[in-house]
């Protein structure tokens, strides 16, 4: 990571660590749109929805390369508004959407349910009329299902749709690590402070072992994430795959592992390790909808054939 990288992927840390703590993201099935909007006003005034706009858009005109750090910082504070979408749309609308708004996958699953969704219909942009919250895995988003075809905004060109769906890939990627790293490090924590027999649960090589295969798993991801962002804004696409194999790998295993840390605990209301396991099951879903891991090292292979 550059002195840049750092620098954007730390201010946005405090500020969300402030702004957006885990018990807002507890409360964000509860939140009226007053509320949404409210965070979503505070998101664009540091700029990063529309970070990837151009200027003349009302953004920052900045790269993936920069981009990923913040949504990594989004992903450890368990953001409950649809923040990674924007930053993916917004470089393709003529202007910055000022409005609270949710983002349907192709699937229909709605991220910030209640609010106007965004969605990509093919190689048309659309906006679909708000949906109804429904219960879903992960609680400190409000999810819903999009029904109907939406009002058209904009027609994009092949080389658009997938350079859309690619930014939304990549930068999902960093919020399901950025989860990741949470869980692991609330887990380095809680193993460092748990007694036992005398000494902290951490000075068992069977649990220190396993948060140190853990960091390094999320450290190997985030240098092949970091490389294909580069890549992406260079013009070409390899590596992202690479990219996606490693992160839901390393993003499952350390999740997991921060709910055996903790032990039963670790799946009770009171602890928050749960509810970044299940921000990156949900992503991971999401990721694996449009490939599975293993069609991803099919892809690797042939690549490197």
């Amino acid at each position: 990571m550059t002195e840049d990288q750092q620098t954007l992927r730390d201010a946005a840390r405090r500020f969300l660590k402030d702004r957006h703590p885990p018990a807002r993201a507890r409360r964000a099935g509860e939140a009226s749109p007053a509320e949404r909007q409210a965070l979503w006003a505070e998101l664009r005034a540091q700029g990063w929805p529309a970070m990837l706009a151009a200027e003349a858009q009302g953004g920052l005109g900045l790269d993936l390369a920069h981009a990923w750090p913040v949504a990594h910082a989004a992903g450890q504070a368990l953001i409950s508004v649809p923040l990674i979408a924007a930053m993916a749309v917004l470089p393709l609308l003529s202007r910055a959407l000022d409005a609270d708004f949710a983002w349907a996958d192709e699937d229909g699953l709605v991220e910030g349910a209640g609010a106007p969704a965004l969605a990509l219909r093919g190689h048309c942009l659309v906006r679909l009329p708000p949906v109804a919250q429904e219960a879903g895995l992960d609680p400190t988003m409000p999810l819903g299902r999009a029904q109907g075809e939406g009002e058209r905004l904009a027609t994009l060109s092949a080389p658009q749709a997938e350079g859309l769906r690619a930014r939304l890939r990549l930068l999902r990627l960093a919020e399901m690590l950025g989860a990741a790293d949470a869980a692991l490090r609330m887990a380095v924590d809680y193993a460092c402070q748990r007694q036992q027999f005398g000494r902290p649960i951490g000075a068992n090589q069977a649990v220190k072992h396993r948060l140190a295969e853990g960091w390094m798993a999320l450290d190997d991801a985030c240098l092949a994430l970091d490389a294909a962002a580069h890549a992406m804004d260079e013009g070409g696409g390899p590596g992202l795959d690479g990219a996606q194999w490693l992160a839901v790998d390393a993003a499952r295993r350390c999740a997991h592992q921060a709910i055996q840390t903790h032990g039963a605990m670790g799946i009770t209301w009171e602890c928050d390790a749960h509810l970044y396991l299940k921000r990156v099951m949900r992503l991971a879903a999401a990721l694996e909808g449009a490939a599975s891991q293993d069609a991803l090292l099919e892809r690797i292979w042939r690549a490197a054939a």
